[in-house]
């Protein structure tokens, strides 16, 4: 019994030992994602500053979309890539890197519109549309609905790394998995509504909030439920 004792204690002190290890690694990830937010919306900001100086406004000018359209399109697939490897390196399991690349992509786009604020007074406010990507065309949606996603990436992806490299367990599953695939496919249509109309440089719509409610929701959901559900010694 003693044996068996001693043998308990020791794994729980190595999981505990494992679990402090992920929050240094998650604080380092959230400033570094946090610094990178900073060299995003310095981008932005000298790129406001050429083609909008009296501030940024929809329509879209059709100047900046001919020019550096297809400079802006490689950037974003660069920073997705930049936060992807910053996350790849922090671990070796596939669900710790998973939930690092969801805290870290988070943190980034949250502290992207703090510092446009903090330097541009921009946005006014978090029902000021935006465009949010331009992959494959653009996306447009106000700002608390990135910021929404963001804080639920955040959350979740701290809590998958925090659980599983404390070895414990995370299971999505295939229903959970099409879940996720399914709201993620709901949010981006939500931002795709008004593409099209944005780029033919016309103005945007209301954005359509109940298509991305429900999307948010499922997502959410499929999280919680692989979160409540996960058998123990397993995960995938």
């Amino acid at each position: 019994m003693a044996g068996h004792d001693m043998a308990g204690h020791a794994m729980a002190a190595g999981a505990e030992r494992a679990r402090r290890e992920i929050q240094k690694k998650l604080v380092v990830l959230f400033v570094w994602a946090a610094a990178f937010a900073f060299v995003e919306a310095a981008v932005v900001v000298y790129l406001r500053r050429i083609f909008y100086p009296g501030g940024f406004a929809f329509p879209l000018k059709p100047e900046m979309l001919e020019s550096i359209l297809g400079v802006e399109v490689a950037r974003e697939a660069a920073t997705m890539i930049m936060l992807a490897a910053a996350a790849w390196l922090a671990d070796t399991r596939p669900w710790v890197r998973f939930g690092y690349f969801m805290a870290a992509f988070g943190i980034w786009d949250i502290f992207y519109y703090i510092w446009l604020w903090a330097v541009l007074g921009w946005p006014p406010s978090v029902f000021t549309l935006d465009v949010l990507f331009l992959i494959p065309i653009v996306w447009v949606g106000p700002v608390w609905s990135p910021v929404v996603v963001s804080a639920g990436l955040i959350g979740c992806g701290a809590a998958v790394a925090y659980r599983t490299g404390g070895g414990g367990v995370f299971r999505l599953g295939a229903g959970g998995w099409s879940a996720v695939v399914l709201s993620g496919l709901v949010i981006i249509a939500s931002y795709l509504w008004w593409g099209p109309a944005a780029m033919r440089w016309e103005m945007p719509g209301p954005y359509p909030w109940w298509v991305f409610w429900p999307g948010f929701a499922l997502g959410l959901g499929a999280f919680f439920r692989a979160w409540r559900d996960a058998p123990p010694g397993d995960s995938g």
